[in-house]
């Protein structure tokens, strides 16, 4: 799954005009789709850093010149390269799993989001498949959100949200004393979420206290 999203970003990087290069990258704003591109080369960069090295880098600043294409695949390459091993092999992360299966897990939900908001700023997003989606709002709930609050990134709301999937039966809940519950397919609530996509362009369903519930949405649930 990781080398197909992998592959559509490269392409995207290697039949991007100059023009294409210069658009504005709705979900990652002040970013053009250039930035955004050299954006995931240096995660890719970053994480193979922290498996065969053990640690955190506080930032990569390696660039890719005048070829973007291939700085981008040269990453991509060894970061798919440095990730096919044991998912219990053990790596540097920000979470508590310590393994190399954090990464699997998470580099194929940074580059599904990241190709979603390129693909929307060169024209039409493919839509996110529901067990992806799924899977991200899992991610959401039981990691970014709790190390966001722990960060100080976010703080923890009065009254919760109760976060349910129509198509994949998942449920989580965001906050304590749920106010409110939202319901939708596993697409659209992740894209709302992650603040890619608006409400009012959404399908989802409210039952409860839904000013209190959008509040929670508004809130930096992942970095």
């Amino acid at each position: 799954m990781l080398a197909h999203e992998i592959d559509v970003i490269a392409h995207i990087a290697r039949s991007a005009s100059a023009a294409d290069l210069e658009r504005p990258v709705a979900g990652c704003p002040g970013w053009m789709v250039h930035d955004l591109v050299v954006h995931v080369g240096r995660i890719e960069r970053w994480v193979v850093h922290a498996v065969r090295k053990q640690e955190l880098l506080d930032d990569v600043t390696q660039g890719p010149g005048a070829d973007l294409p291939g700085w981008y695949e040269e990453g991509a390459a060894d970061l798919l390269l440095t990730l096919d091993t044991d998912l219990a092999a053990p790596a540097a992360t920000f979470a508590p799993d310590k393994t190399v299966g954090f990464w699997q897990r998470r580099q194929v939900h940074e580059h599904r989001i990241h190709r979603w908001d390129l693909e929307q700023a060169l024209g039409q997003p493919e839509p996110l498949d529901p067990l992806l989606a799924h899977d991200g709002l899992d991610e959401i709930a039981t990691m970014f959100w709790p190390r966001q609050v722990r960060l100080g990134r976010a703080a923890m709301p009065a009254h919760g949200l109760r976060v349910v999937t129509t198509d994949t039966g998942g449920q989580w809940v965001l906050g304590e004393d749920v106010a409110a519950t939202v319901t939708g397919r596993a697409a659209d609530l992740l894209l709302v979420l992650m603040h890619r996509q608006r409400l009012d362009r959404t399908s989802l369903a409210w039952s409860g206290d839904e000013t209190q519930g959008r509040s929670v949405l508004a809130l930096a649930l992942a970095p």
